[in-house]
């Protein structure tokens, strides 16, 4: 038997593609999920991001303002260093005239008794003491401690150029009572004077700025 379809072309047309058309819905909803899923994801991935901007920004901040109370701290410090190193330069180059008193009078033979012992920046140091001895010692015996204190009072480090400007055979007097030596003891007399070396100039500190 012959059939005959006198329906019209668009017709057919659009029955044989109903059938697609649930495919094509499935298809394309799947897809604006997968759309939606995909944005939903980078708006989450920003979001997260965004807030660890802020908390790092925060951080930041915190950070900043401890900063400027390390900075008072820094500064104190540093006019601390300075203050130290202006002391430490106006303190070189001067004498310690009570060390050095002390140095020559722990360098001295025991033998020798200082008399008179001056000194000062300009004039140096200046010394009048005396040794004894016995008068049947000839004057080269004496001088043995004459020279021994003039070695001594050269190994200073404070002390430089000693010279003995000055000796005499005499006679020692006004010597206190309890002492050995008697005001008839014969002594040299001698005086030696020396320059004296000023402490050296300190280098400041070279501190590491920050």
């Amino acid at each position: 038997m012959l059939r005959i379809n006198l329906l019209p072309r668009e017709v057919l047309d659009r029955h044989r593609f109903e059938g697609w058309y649930r495919y094509i819905f499935i298809i394309a909803t799947g897809l604006v999920l997968i759309v939606l899923l995909v944005a939903a994801g980078l708006y989450f991935a920003v979001q997260q991001k965004s807030d660890d901007l802020q908390a790092a920004r925060s951080l930041a901040q915190e950070y900043a303002e401890q900063g400027k109370v390390f900075d008072v701290f820094e500064k104190k410090e540093k006019e601390l260093s300075e203050r130290q190193t202006v002391a430490s330069t106006a303190l070189s180059g001067r004498f310690n005239l009570g060390k050095i008193a002390e140095e020559v009078s722990l360098v001295l033979p025991d033998e020798v008794w200082l008399n008179r012992l001056t000194m000062g920046e300009t004039a140096g140091l200046v010394l009048n003491a005396f040794t004894p001895r016995s008068g049947s010692q000839s004057m080269s015996v004496a001088y043995k401690s004459v020279a021994k204190s003039l070695v001594r009072l050269n190994e200073l480090p404070e002390v430089t150029d000693v010279w003995l400007t000055g000796a005499t055979n005499s006679t020692f007097s006004a010597w206190d009572a309890s002492s050995n030596i008697t005001s008839a003891t014969p002594v040299v007399q001698f005086d030696a004077s020396a320059k004296l070396v000023a402490a050296p100039v300190a280098t400041p500190a070279t501190g590491t700025g920050k």
